[in-house]
């Protein structure tokens, strides 16, 4: 067995993505989504071990939270001190983060990049740390902006900017990623204003990690000035190829993880 826990967690993609993995590889497993608060995620740790699941994806606001329950993994810690992929092994959990190398999987999927111009993350969160650090691996100009600047470790970001210079951090970027729960489906929580949009450069895209809803106010707000609109879709597949491997150890096929992103976008468009 397989799972994703959070909460919300209803409207998690999850299932249907790694249960066609599953059919394409023709492996014995099923995937489920479970709500989990911090209040009971001890007791869904404990089920987990007791029924041998082959592991769980993990989404907000378990993503810090789960870290005391796993065994010392060098993964479990890197990058930005969260995990989304617990792999149960003998008994024991053991963590990592797919977050950073699905956004760049999902980059390359898209055939998207960011130029000169660099790149603006916004949040401060796991997701945030991940993204920062893996755009600076590739080489990429990152900058974040968030409330607690300083919260953010200086190494995952070229500059650290404060929510109210906003429109200072996005002035010529050619990527704009929100890394935030903002403009997310039951949290009611919105951006302020969309300003800052307009100091985007000329045919930038704007990448929302959120996918419920599929068009995010954000995304909405950048077409109307004529940049790229991604949400979050392309991420979650990229993530969950490199979960179904960790979880299972095959990898899905480059063309079935393709399918698949094309398959989630026709069912769920």
């Amino acid at each position: 067995m397989l799972a994703v826990i959070g909460s919300p967690v209803s409207h998690s993609l999850s299932p249907l993505i790694h249960n066609r993995f599953a059919r394409a590889l023709d492996l014995p497993y099923a995937y489920m989504a479970f709500d989990v608060t911090p209040e009971t995620l001890g007791d869904f740790v404990g089920a987990a071990r007791a029924l041998n699941m082959a592991g769980f994806n993990v989404t907000m606001p378990l993503k810090r939270l789960v870290l005391p329950y796993l065994a010392e993994d060098p993964g479990a810690r890197a990058p930005g001190g969260a995990v989304n992929t617990v792999a149960v092994r003998g008994g024991g959990l053991y963590g990592a983060s797919t977050d950073g190398s699905g956004f760049l999987l999902s980059l390359d999927m898209l055939d998207l990049g960011a130029g000169s111009g660099g790149a603006l993350v916004l949040g401060a969160g796991g997701a945030a740390r991940a993204v920062a650090s893996a755009l600076r691996g590739r080489g990429v100009y990152t900058r974040v902006a968030a409330r607690r600047p300083d919260m953010f470790p200086e190494k995952y970001a070229d500059e650290r900017l404060p929510w109210d210079r906003i429109g200072r951090a996005a002035r010529g970027a050619e990527l704009v990623v929100n890394a935030t729960p903002l403009g997310m489906s039951g949290t009611g929580a919105q951006f302020d204003d969309f300003e800052f949009l307009d100091s985007v450069g000329r045919g930038g895209i704007v990448y929302d990690l959120v996918y419920s809803p599929r068009k995010t106010h954000l995304l909405m707000e950048a077409e109307t000035r004529g940049l790229r609109a991604v949400n979050g879709v392309a991420m979650l597949v990229g993530q969950a190829a490199l979960s179904f491997e960790i979880f299972t150890g095959r990898r899905p096929p480059d063309a079935v993880v393709s399918e698949t992103l094309e398959a989630v976008i026709r069912d769920t468009g």
